[in-house]
């Protein structure tokens, strides 16, 4: 093994390592056996349910809302451990585990089950409509809590200021509310637990976190970080440069910054050192760069759905608004290590070292499809869950191309 592998290994290592201590999704068991066909079972359920009802099913909102968290908490508990220092490598769940699924199965399907006949009645709650929206309510607070704790800390502190509010003094306080209110509102109304959130979880944000899972799958990260060499590996300053180029490149279609230094940075950040930036300067290029990606279209992460229900807008007015100001910051980011890159001497990759743009294009190319084909889409006026499946498709199309020529296999 030579010193640039021994390199690489390194540096996934710590990643991997940074990213189990503060990001919670890098904390998950790792399965195996019969648990692990289990997971993958009904990783597969879920997404073909999404898929279906995003484009040939209908289903009511609530119920579509009712069905995603309760898929969710099913594999919250079984792959996120209760206590942040466990055994990540168990190989089986606990029985807490087996406790909250079975809370979160019967809380969320009793609301599926019983919420039309709750409607005919006018919306009058029996006492065990109670008991079973305190019920989702805990279990929710308890799958926030291995996921997010900062999360559940905030919500449980504004979920006290409902009952604490008629003892508070001034503008902060209130007249108070009673526990069946609450519940009222959060577990059985539209604005609560099961509001925009959660609907735009259970539609936009899932399609575009799946399309982002086949992309990864078919080899688009390594041909996004192929391209971005072969654009500026050259120049004064190349692998900052290409970091940037990457990170903006898979940022504009999976829309997660941590998961965008999870792919570009292992392999960025390392060129970058070794290129002579410091391990701060390399550090913090990647992390501006995939930051961005939150605000690049045509994924734009959570947040750009959520303003479109909000301001009852198509998604794409607020993708193409968000157009200029996204190249507008990854050009600063760019400016900004050239700079840096002249003031300390430094100098590109060798030529030796980037590949040819031609044979990029030539063996990789293909794996634009499926981007070519979202964007097509939305900009056809289709709805972002009719595009996301389509674009879905084309990337099973595309990665299956990849693999049978063995174009996935090269580095």
């Amino acid at each position: 093994m030579n010193a640039q592998q021994k390199s690489s290994r390194h540096a996934n290592a710590m990643t991997e390592q940074t990213l189990q201590k503060y990001d919670s999704d890098s904390r998950i068991r790792q399965y195996v056996g019969i648990m692990a066909f289990i997971i993958t079972a009904l990783a597969v359920i879920w997404g073909l349910f999404q898929l279906y009802v995003s484009s040939f099913g209908v289903l009511d909102a609530i119920i579509l809302r009712s069905w995603h968290i309760m898929f969710l908490l099913i594999m919250t508990f079984l792959l996120f451990p209760a206590r942040k220092n466990a055994d990540y490598s168990l190989h089986r769940p606990t029985w807490w585990d087996g406790v909250c699924v079975l809370a979160g199965v019967s809380s969320f399907g009793y609301l599926i089950f019983h919420y039309k006949d709750i409607a005919l009645r006018g919306g009058y709650l029996l006492p065990i409509d109670y008991f079973f929206g305190v019920l989702g309510i805990l279990v929710l607070f308890e799958a926030a809590r291995r996921t997010v704790k900062s999360l559940a800390i905030l919500a449980a502190v504004f979920l006290i200021y409902n009952f604490a509010g008629s003892y508070l003094p001034g503008i902060l306080g209130h007249v108070g509310f009673s526990w069946k209110r609450i519940v009222e509102h959060l577990f059985w109304g539209g604005q609560g637990l099961l509001g925009v959130g959660a609907g735009v979880s259970a539609t936009f944000v899932f399609m575009f976190i799946l399309f982002g899972s086949f992309l990864k799958i078919s080899g688009f990260s390594q041909f996004i970080n192929h391209l971005a060499l072969t654009i500026a590996g050259r120049s004064p300053g190349g692998p900052a440069k290409v970091s940037v180029i990457a990170s903006s490149l898979m940022g504009m279609v999976n829309g997660s910054a941590l998961a965008n230094v999870a792919t570009t940075g292992s392999i960025t950040i390392p060129l970058m050192i070794k290129n002579g930036y410091k391990r701060k300067f390399a550090a913090a290029v990647e992390a501006a760069a995939s930051t961005g990606g939150q605000f690049a279209p045509p994924i734009m992460g959570a947040a750009g759905f959520i303003m479109a229900e909000f301001l009852g807008v198509p998604y794409t007015t607020v993708m193409l608004a968000a157009v200029v100001p996204a190249f507008l910051y990854f050009l600063t980011l760019i400016i900004a290590v050239h700079f840096e890159a002249r003031k300390m001497g430094l100098k590109g990759i060798s030529k030796e070292n980037i590949p040819k743009v031609k044979q990029v294009l030539k063996e990789e190319g293909h794996l634009t499809i499926p981007f070519v084909t979202l964007i097509v889409l939305l900009l056809l006026g289709y709805t972002p869950l009719y595009a996301a499946v389509f674009a879905i498709i084309s990337t099973s199309c595309s990665g299956s191309f990849n693999r049978l020529w063995g174009y996935g296999d090269r580095k």
